[in-house]
């Protein structure tokens, strides 16, 4: 579940953050369990099929059901979930937040075009929010999944720093 708060200082059931800065909190409903990759895969014919995993992310009052690719680099994250961080604008286009940890990452890609909504991780450490869609020439990234319905997103987002919160859907 992701969920994106603006302002001040937040708490969810696992992590708390003020600024910046990302604590987790003991006691954490979330589990590491297989819950995320038991029966993530399924066989359709020859084809396995990764199933997504349900999330949300919040901002203020606003929550934007998301989906979130079953891949290595997404199950790091998905281990540090839920968090509540403050994201960075950049250029008109995204919101980032650096991590304090490397995600492993074992192949990056060069999108040509970045679709608003689209979540992804760039240079292993720097977890990114897009809000608008346009070309792109950067390496680095790793698709970790995208948002749903983005009707609303780049006005909830604004033009500044704000406040997010990622937590996995039950």
């Amino acid at each position: 579940m992701f969920s994106l708060t603006a302002c001040g200082a937040a708490k969810i059931s696992g992590e708390t953050t003020t600024g910046s800065i990302v604590t987790p909190n003991s006691g954490s409903s979330m589990s590491n369990s297989g819950s995320y990759t038991e029966s993530n895969r399924k066989k359709n014919g020859d084809i396995e099929v990764e199933k997504m995993i349900s999330a949300k992310i919040t901002v203020g009052n606003k929550v934007f059901p998301a989906k979130l690719y079953n891949k290595e680099t997404t199950q790091a994250l998905l281990s540090k979930l839920p968090m509540t961080v403050n994201m960075t604008e950049l250029n008109g286009k995204e919101k980032y937040y650096h991590l304090s940890e490397n995600l492993p990452a074992k192949s990056t890609e060069t999108p040509a075009i970045i679709n608003a909504g689209e979540i992804m991780c760039w240079s292993s450490n720097t977890l990114v929010l897009f809000y608008n869609t346009y070309s792109n020439s950067y390496g680095g990234y790793v698709k970790l999944g995208y948002i749903e319905d983005i009707s609303g997103l780049k006005e909830t987002l604004g033009k500044e720093n704000v406040q997010v919160t990622f937590e996995v859907s039950n």
